[in-house]
């Protein structure tokens, strides 16, 4: 069972108290009673009251004195009625001063008195709960540490929580009352309004990502909006979350850098080219252009690694990767010939082998001459120290669609004839031909019969 509420009442007039503590009581409340001010203070501090009726004129401190002093000792939440004979503004407007809560005036409608305290204590058990809810909704924003922001349909900011100043375009205080479009530039302006759009739409939006230049550094976030009721003129309010999401486009970057390009080169490597190299096969195919696959190795790299180590092996091939980006400069090639026309990827499939892309070939001719000029750059030594090291390429051409009309089938025809011109002697280009590859199969075939030869003891000698 819970105890009543406990309501101390100071009146120096006996036959006021009695009358109070009856009706008090007979609404299921407990009534502590107070001769004065003095013993008013006393009372409060010894049975911790949940509610105070004071009357304004007694011996000693008066009610206006008192209810200073209760609401300097229990704080903003007690309340506090004046009961008082002067219903003069002034006197009202003491009695607000004083820290009242509230106020009657004599004389007293007794039959109503219960109902009036029940209705002032219900007001303040819900100014309470009230309290309790803002204080853990204000726990709880303070927890978050994204950017909230309360929006109306114009993009225009009413309201803003941040936790990390160094994430706004400007201060709090100044984006109160401005639209995005008067913050944001161009495109992170857009993305925030296309996201409002479609929350007033379907209630909601997530996802929607835009970067942002700030003081300290761009940043990437990433809006989740929610409608809200409409405001007082109509239009809908949003809740706008910003997430700071820079460190894991960040780790994306990492991830997609290891997944596609060479560690040790920074070149892109064989998964990266042949997306690419199917993605322009596809588009010449549709614009009825040709391309051409560039599948170059190094003659006589592997002497390096096994003389001079696997360090200067690495420090060759990234030499070897600076120089093949200097001779595929745009203005040196010739396939590109105009702005529209896609760059040449240059890649290391792994070892000492690498691919260049030529789209939108406009002359067989021209892949050969940049091959060319790409093999009279690699043969100048590289410095090692105090040593010099001399290389040569053999390098092999494919053509789309004469030599394949697929990445994979190019890819295989470039490093066909890439093999032709290393048994030519190396340091040499050739473009492909169909008897390399009927040659690299009859190859293949000897060297199987000769494998099954020797696992059956089928070899004899003749003389």
């Amino acid at each position: 069972m819970t105890a009543p509420i406990r309501i101390l009442v100071a009146d120096d007039e006996p036959t006021s108290r009695l009358l109070m503590r009856a009706t008090l009581e007979k609404s299921g409340f407990e009534a502590i009673l107070a001769v004065d001010g003095d013993d008013a203070l006393r009372q409060f501090r010894a049975h911790l009251c949940d509610m105070a009726m004071l009357d304004v004129e007694m011996p000693g401190r008066n009610g206006y004195q008192v209810c200073a002093e209760l609401r300097r000792e229990a704080g903003d939440e007690l309340p506090i009625v004046m009961v008082t004979g002067m219903d003069d503004i002034d006197s009202i407007e003491r009695a607000y001063e004083s820290g009242a809560t509230d106020f009657m005036a004599k004389p007293i409608n007794w039959s109503l008195i219960g109902h009036r305290v029940k209705y002032l204590y219900r007001a303040y058990q819900a100014l309470l709960a009230l309290r309790a809810a803002n204080a853990r909704h204000a726990a709880i924003l303070h927890a978050i540490p994204d950017l909230l922001f309360e929006m109306d349909s114009d993009g225009r900011y009413l309201d803003c929580h941040s936790p990390r100043p160094d994430l706004l375009p400007a201060p709090p205080a100044a984006l109160l009352g401005r639209t995005v479009a008067e913050v944001l530039p161009g495109e992170g302006a857009a993305v925030c309004m296309s996201a409002l759009r479609e929350a007033e739409v379907q209630g909601f939006s997530t996802g929607r990502q835009f970067q942002l230049q700030l003081a300290k550094g761009k940043c990437w976030f990433e809006l989740s909006v929610a409608r809200k009721a409409d405001g007082t003129e109509g239009k809908p309010r949003f809740i706008v979350l910003s997430r700071d999401i820079t460190q894991r486009k960040e780790d994306e970057f990492r991830i997609h850098s290891l997944a596609y390009f060479d560690s040790l080169t920074g070149l892109p490597n064989r998964r990266s080219f042949m997306e690419r190299l199917g993605r322009e096969v596809q588009r010449a195919r549709h614009e009825g252009s040709r391309l051409a696959v560039v599948f170059l190795d190094m003659d006589g790299f592997k002497n390096i690694n096994d003389t001079l180590g696997h360090p200067a092996g690495d420090l060759v091939l990234q030499g070897l990767a600076d120089r093949l980006r200097k001779g595929l400069r745009p203005s040196d090639v010739l396939a590109r010939q105009n702005a529209r026309d896609p760059e040449a990827q240059l890649a290391r499939l792994g070892g000492d082998e690498f691919t260049i892309l030529l789209p939108n070939m406009r002359h067989d001719e021209d892949a050969m001459v940049i091959a060319s000029r790409i093999r009279q750059e690699l043969v100048k030594p590289f410095a090692l120290g105090d040593r010099e090291v001399v290389l040569s390429a053999s390098i092999g051409i494919a053509i789309y669609p004469d030599d394949g009309d697929d990445a994979e089938t190019l890819l295989k025809h470039a490093d066909t004839a890439m093999y032709h011109a290393k048994a030519e002697g190396g340091d040499n280009c050739q473009y492909y031909i169909r008897s390399m590859t009927d040659q690299a199969v009859r190859r293949m075939d000897m060297i199987g019969s000769l494998r099954r030869a020797l696992e059956n003891d089928e070899f004899f000698l003749v003389y």
